[in-house]
């Protein structure tokens, strides 16, 4: 009987000290959006993602209800009321998975919206660290363009 006490003290001193909490190691903060551009994306929806293996990034594309039913429908133009987010972030590797990938320090947040009381498209692009709106409106037309032509993912 004194074995069996002895060997389930020895088992439970074994158990408790073999669990350690690896959660706060395990979070990628460094992916993480900053709470000034957490409501940007709220309420919106995954429509695809996109890796470019040339210059090491991982992008999200988010799109409200009304972007939804367009990308659909197969619509091209974008309508009132449609609101869409490419948030793009650099890639590196998972420290807990050998040959993984994992989105790293964020790139850019870029915004297309369209809103209902408005008369015009709108777009804004975030970037840098810390994280600051881009004042240089070169080449956004072509971004505008490139997002707008995404397709929504195919899910089983």
């Amino acid at each position: 009987m004194k074995t069996i006490f002895n060997f389930t003290v020895i088992f439970s001193l074994f158990f408790l000290f073999s669990c350690s909490d690896h959660s706060k190691e395990s979070i990628n903060n460094e992916a993480s959006l900053p709470d000034i551009l957490l409501d940007k994306v709220s309420g919106l929806q995954v429509l695809n993602s996109s890796i470019n293996n040339k210059k090491h990034t991982t992008a999200l594309l988010y799109g409200n209800q009304k972007t939804i039913q367009r990308i659909k429908s197969n619509g091209t133009q974008i309508e009132k009321g449609e609101k869409m987010v490419w948030i793009t972030w650099n890639q590196k590797s998972d420290p807990n998975w050998f040959g993984a990938i994992i989105p790293g320090k964020l790139v850019s947040l870029e915004i297309i919206e369209f809103p209902a009381e408005k008369a015009t498209l709108q777009y804004q692009k975030f970037e840098g660290n810390p994280i600051h709106i881009q004042k240089d409106t070169i080449g956004n037309q072509h971004r505008i363009k490139i997002i707008l032509q995404q397709k929504m993912a195919i899910l089983p």
